[in-house]
């Protein structure tokens, strides 16, 4: 199945590319960031709503290592995109990839789960509690088993499956900008 347009749509779509390519210019040559990425589009959203109840929360705008910190805990953060669902509830559908080869074990993790269509945060669950850090840890160390068992694959991805953290009890559920943050 194929989306295919006439000229006319096509070069209206040519003309929102082209301003939002003039926009993503301003803020390379400004901040030398690429705002177009993924995880930078995923750490500014993420920091709107993180730092309206952890004022220390900085995200890390560098590719390689931890992706943010709140004085002096690292933080691993993870963001994904669904689909929204004609069902009300999408709650446990979702997950975050990691590389199986991936061995550093962090003490807070965040993940986010924004929708496809408009890319608004609608859940975040803000980890940081020993049985919730277990878990998490417990259920990568089971993917990275898995992986190595199946010899190695090239395709190193891990996922912590939404549903894990569902039946975990929550210390507290905030909601910020339409956003559902639960902190584990």
């Amino acid at each position: 199945m194929g989306i295919y347009l006439e000229k006319e749509k096509i070069l209206d779509l040519i003309d929102f590319r082209n301003k939002i390519f003039a926009e993503h210019a301003k803020a390379y040559e400004k901040y030398n960031i690429d705002i177009l990425s993924n995880d930078i589009l995923s750490s500014l959203s993420m920091w709107e709503i993180i730092s309206q109840y952890d004022p220390d929360y900085e995200p890390n705008f560098h590719r390689n290592g931890e992706d943010g910190r709140s004085k002096d805990v690292l933080i691993e953060r993870k963001c994904s995109t669904i689909k929204p669902s004609k069902r009300k509830d999408s709650v446990g559908k979702s997950g975050w990839q990691f590389h199986a080869q991936e061995t550093q074990k962090c003490s807070r993790y965040i993940f986010a789960v924004r929708r496809k269509d408009n890319l608004k945060i609608v859940r975040i669950y803000d980890i940081a509690s020993p049985t919730a850090i277990k878990a998490v840890q417990d259920c990568l160390a089971e993917g990275r088993q898995k992986w190595i068992d199946k010899g190695k694959p090239n395709h190193d991805a891990i996922l912590v499956p939404e549903k894990i953290l569902i039946d975990l009890p929550a210390i507290k559920t905030l909601h910020i900008n339409g956003c559902a943050v639960v902190k584990l």
